[in-house]
């Protein structure tokens, strides 16, 4: 699954640059699926430790994009904004 490395949150869309890709793309959030909270793994030096995560599920992507806590800053902020840009656009939230 490709995972985001940025994000930049604007008022009508987001825009992802992705790990392994050279350009950002460019996503409305009226092409949102559904977004699922989840938990991932990640190593840590000699020990493995779990991270926050959203995997967000857009329509015309066969793979869920993963933003994660470790990955991005601000984290929490992200996920508060997207949260309220599914209720918005009636976009499905799993836990």
């Amino acid at each position: 699954m490709p995972k985001a490395v940025d994000v930049n949150l604007d008022a009508e869309e987001m825009v992802l640059k992705l790990e392994k890709e050279s350009s950002p793309r460019r996503i409305e959030y009226s092409k949102l699926d559904r977004l699922v909270k989840v938990k991932e793994p990640v190593k840590k030096l000699f020990r493995t430790i779990e991270v926050k995560g959203l995997q967000v599920h857009i329509k015309g992507m066969e793979e869920p994009v993963i933003i994660s806590s470790d990955k991005v800053g601000d984290y929490d902020n992200i996920e508060e904004y997207l949260i309220k840009v599914a209720e918005k656009y009636e976009v499905a939230v799993e836990q």
